[in-house]
């Protein structure tokens, strides 16, 4: 069957393989398992290809996991704000931003995990873009920046 979906556990967002995903569901789908009240999210509406919903579902879910464990969503005051937006210039990028606050002190990783280094790959190869991981004292930042043309459309 060519439109078929599918779905992983419960918090992922299912893929229609002919279909777009708004950017707002994957992001809500993902971080389901988790307080609303711990996030403030915005952005405008834009559909997400399958391969990117995909991408974008796994590092957001590692991003909340390891947040849940040592940072913002492990503090009762913890927060985390996530904004996208489209930048324009000499091309059209999406730009990606994660923020904690509100968390325990943030300190660079003696080693990169397995979950850093499957955002930062994963996305960068798979939204042909760079990915910024910062470890701000007053909360882990990730920023991604992906080309538009493969897997955006505005609306």
């Amino acid at each position: 069957m060519k439109n078929t979906s599918r779905c992983g556990s419960p918090h992922h967002v299912c893929v229609n393989k002919r279909r777009r995903t708004g950017s707002s569901a994957v992001i809500g789908q993902a971080l389901s398992p988790y307080p609303k009240e711990k996030f403030n999210i915005s952005g405008p509406s834009i559909k997400l290809a399958p391969r990117t919903v995909v991408s974008i579902s796994l590092a957001l879910h590692e991003l909340a996991t390891n947040a849940a464990k040592y940072g913002a969503l492990s503090a009762p005051d913890g927060r985390v704000a996530i904004v996208w937006s489209l930048e324009t210039g000499e091309t059209e990028r999406l730009v990606l931003r994660w923020q904690e606050t509100g968390g325990p002190m943030v300190e660079p990783p003696t080693r990169k995990g397995f979950g850093s280094r499957l955002i930062e790959s994963l996305l960068a190869a798979e939204l042909n873009g760079q990915v910024n991981i910062s470890y701000d004292p007053n909360g882990l930042i990730c920023e991604v920046h992906a080309a538009t043309g493969i897997g955006w459309d505005q609306g």
